[in-house]
């Protein structure tokens, strides 16, 4: 019997010092949603299926929108069921997807708007502007655009601001407040700072509906305080479900 002592691997040539990326996620779904959750993927995030095939029972489907062969993976065969209580256990949180800027980030809010498609959550997370969204099995879906327009700015912020270790969640607002005050001119840095700073576009109230949260002592961590101890962050008859 032979073993092998560590170390003693050969090792490559190269000097590479690489480190791996992100490249993809992938779903096991409920057979009877597979289409489905291709469908809204296809339509959120302007997704193209790169290949979609059988083996045996089991059906996959690779969908990408960049020069990736796949950034998405969907599975499925008989007999898989969707758990009815998936939110409530340890599981994927959320998957994230980052627009280059602002307007892209805005333009496909407003596209899925007008499908009658809403983000649950708007937020200024002080790092990322996002947009959270559930796909119909109820996977969260971020789409965002980072607030400094620099991922190594927000990444010294994110070392150094004290306001950030305090409330690392963020600021909630209005993404059709924050779309005319981009219109009308406001830059990047000026809509985070109206947001984040100064609280300036708060959720309307059938935004706020959207949050699914557990109550919390007040003044709730998302809320502004310029808006005040009794400003309600989510209707709370909804309770957490």
């Amino acid at each position: 019997m032979t073993t092998d002592s560590a170390g003693s691997g050969v090792l490559p040539l190269s000097n590479a010092n690489e480190k791996a990326a992100i490249h993809h996620i992938a779903f096991k779904v409920a057979f009877e949603e597979f289409d489905e959750l291709i469908d809204w993927y296809r339509n959120v995030l302007d997704m193209d299926v790169n290949f979609r095939g059988k083996q045996i029972d089991l059906e996959v489907c690779f969908l990408a929108n960049d020069r990736a062969n796949h950034r998405l993976v969907f599975v499925t065969r008989p007999g898989i069921e969707r758990d009815p209580a998936y939110r409530g256990r340890a599981r994927l949180d959320h998957s994230a997807f980052e627009f280059a800027t602002i307007d892209g980030l805005l333009e496909k809010y407003a596209a899925l708007r007008d499908q009658g498609i809403h983000p649950y959550m708007s937020i200024d997370h002080g790092l990322t502007l996002s947009l959270y969204y559930r796909d119909p099995t109820g996977h969260g879906v971020e789409l965002q655009t980072d607030a400094h327009g620099d991922w190594s700015s927000s990444k010294q912020w994110m070392h150094v601001a004290s306001e950030f270790a305090a409330n690392p969640a963020g600021i909630l607002f209005d993404p059709d407040r924050v779309i005319e005050a981009r219109n009308a001119g406001a830059s990047l840095d000026e809509l985070h700072r109206r947001i984040y700073d100064d609280g300036e576009f708060p959720p309307r109230p059938e935004q706020r509906a959207r949050l699914q949260m557990p109550p919390e002592k007040e003044p709730y961590l998302w809320d502004h305080s310029s808006w005040g101890p009794d400003h309600p962050t989510f209707d709370r008859r909804l309770g957490d479900r």
